[in-house]
């Protein structure tokens, strides 16, 4: 890859109605690239020099080639979920108001929340055109790792012009639920911003590899790892759905193979 790994910081939100989950994509700088120059070929050393130096682009080549492949894996995958968004006739987003003055698109994964928006947003003026605007996970994730542009809007008392960038509403409900679940076992004290979870142990076979099935809802793995039928009930894993995709794009520049296994087995 040509740009060293990303490193990312999830910023939490509070807006006036809403709590919105924000990723910022922080580019770490680049290394200067390597000029290859041409060696004269004077004997037998400096001719294994220079086949090394041509060696190199064959290795990179195939690293971004195995990149590419991982990502294209990954976002087959995230374009199954669907993400909501409240939208007008024309698919603009609806912004809501920073405390900063700043505005944001908002994304939801539950669509009763998006309704809420929805309902709110149908009563202000002009708004009879507003709708619920279904994408998916990977198109919703690709915005929110933008950077911050411009609204086209101003502040009324200073002039600045405002930006917007695109946040995932996290359900409240979850973050309860992931929180009082990790109280319990003691792990954390701070809920995930956009809770995932997984029942330890559930498996299934799919295209002769096992995959791991990842539950949006806590009511949903909770039934899932009752319907196995066990003894004893297998615990329910929770985990930062950010966080996880964060990583594996860190990962698939870092440490390809690590994210090779990883995304496999979702």
């Amino acid at each position: 890859l040509v740009v060293s790994p990303a490193a990312a910081r999830l910023v939490v939100s509070s807006l006036t109605k809403y709590t919105a989950t924000a990723i910022a994509l922080l580019l770490a700088s680049c290394a200067s690239p390597i000029a290859l120059r041409s060696v004269p070929q004077l004997n037998r050393a400096s001719n294994l020099l220079e086949s090394s130096a041509l060696a190199a682009p064959t290795a990179q080549s195939r690293a971004s080639l195995r990149a590419k492949r991982l990502r294209i894996s990954l976002r087959a995958k995230l374009t199954k979920v669907p993400v909501f968004m409240v939208t007008n006739e024309q698919a603009s987003p609806y912004l809501s108001q920073l405390p900063s003055g700043d505005q944001t698109a908002l994304m939801f994964l539950y669509p009763t929340e998006a309704s809420n928006m929805l309902r709110g947003v149908r009563k202000a003026p002009n708004a009879a055109g507003a709708k619920i605007h279904v994408t998916n996970l990977d198109r919703a994730f690709r915005l929110a790792l933008r950077e911050p542009r411009l609204s086209g809007l101003r502040d009324q008392t200073t002039n600045r012009e405002l930006t917007m960038v695109w946040q995932f509403m996290p359900s409240g409900t979850e973050q309860r639920s992931a929180q009082g679940r990790l109280v319990k076992s003691m792990k954390v004290s701070s809920a995930p911003r956009v809770p995932a979870y997984m029942v330890e142990g559930l498996v299934y076979t799919r295209r002769g590899k096992e995959v791991r099935p990842v539950f949006m809802s806590a009511a949903d793995a909770e039934e899932a790892a009752a319907k196995l039928g066990l003894d004893s009930t297998p615990a329910v894993e929770v985990f930062d759905l950010l966080e996880l995709l964060v990583q594996l794009e860190e990962d698939m520049a870092s440490d390809p193979t690590a994210a090779e296994k990883e995304i496999s087995s979702l």
